[in-house]
């Protein structure tokens, strides 16, 4: 439901986070918190414009808490305009006070991740590879472009870190400078990728925004939508794997240990 037009545009009056819990320990802590102690690998919670009242209780998905068992009127149960008018009865409670020029960039904790998520999500992805003086200054740029109503939520963004990210162009292919905007297309299962844009860091909004679209418009043209079920089984034959930070795993029972399998019984660690 998450890529239907109706749940963008109902979901552009908040403010979206999407945690890396198997990367960073702090959005697993705030798992934690919201799902009072335990972990599991996805969660859903609304929380008020402090980040930290919650407006619903916290669960596997919109429908599960929105939905006909949750804050939504009545509709056919789990369906996307439930939630959707629930989500639109909360916003107008609220009034938007931040501005374009103000808005927090997307950005990851590792290209590597950046690449994996983009794959995953079927998203093209734009690479900023600039010197720590430069990247205010792109970041200012980037702003009103990833605002832009043809652009908003169809791109994933990732600014290029010296501590995580020296050694991103070895797993890129087509690039020619060391510094810029980089559009890039992950591969099938996120390990590589190919720059199919590139522009250079004194590029101006109008020229970064014609060649986002123009790129989508050939992605969208040629990428074949994944089919779940295939695509997992593909990459256990090719043993492909993607190594987390934090060991992978969930912990239902909330003791802070990922929970194994003991016995045939309870929860096992799996791979992403």
């Amino acid at each position: 439901m998450f890529s239907t037009k109706e749940f963008i545009e109902a979901s552009r009056e908040f403010v979206c986070v999407r945690l890396e819990t198997f990367e960073n320990k702090e959005h697993q802590a705030l798992v934690r918190r919201i799902l009072n102690g335990r972990f599991e690998n996805t969660a859903f919670c609304l929380l008020a414009p402090d980040g930290e009242t919650p407006l619903t209780r916290s669960s596997r998905s919109p429908q599960n808490i929105l939905g006909a068992h949750g804050r939504g009127p009545s509709a056919e149960p789990g369906s996307n305009e439930e939630v959707i008018a629930a989500m639109k009865e909360i916003a107008d409670d609220y009034s938007p006070r931040g501005k374009v020029d103000e808005m927090v960039l997307q950005d990851f904790h590792s290209f590597r991740q950046a690449l994996n998520v983009a794959s995953g999500d079927q998203r093209l992805l734009l690479f900023v590879a600039a010197s720590p003086g430069d990247v205010e200054r792109c970041r200012d740029t980037l702003r009103p472009v990833f605002a832009h109503d043809e652009i908003i939520g169809r791109f994933h963004l990732d600014f290029g870190s010296a501590a995580t990210d020296a050694s991103w162009a070895e797993n890129v292919s087509d690039t020619w400078a060391k510094s810029g905007y980089f559009i890039i297309q992950a591969d099938a299962f996120g390990q590589k990728g190919k720059a199919i844009s590139q522009l250079p860091l004194t590029a101006g909004k109008s020229d970064i925004a014609k060649a986002l679209l123009d790129a989508n418009r050939l992605f969208a043209e040629t990428e074949e939508r994944k089919v779940y079920s295939s695509h997992v089984a593909e990459g256990r034959s090719e043993n492909i794997f993607f190594e987390n930070e934090i060991p992978y795993g969930e912990d239902h029972d909330g003791d802070g240990e990922v929970d194994t399998r003991r016995s045939g019984k309870g929860k096992g660690k799996g791979k992403g």
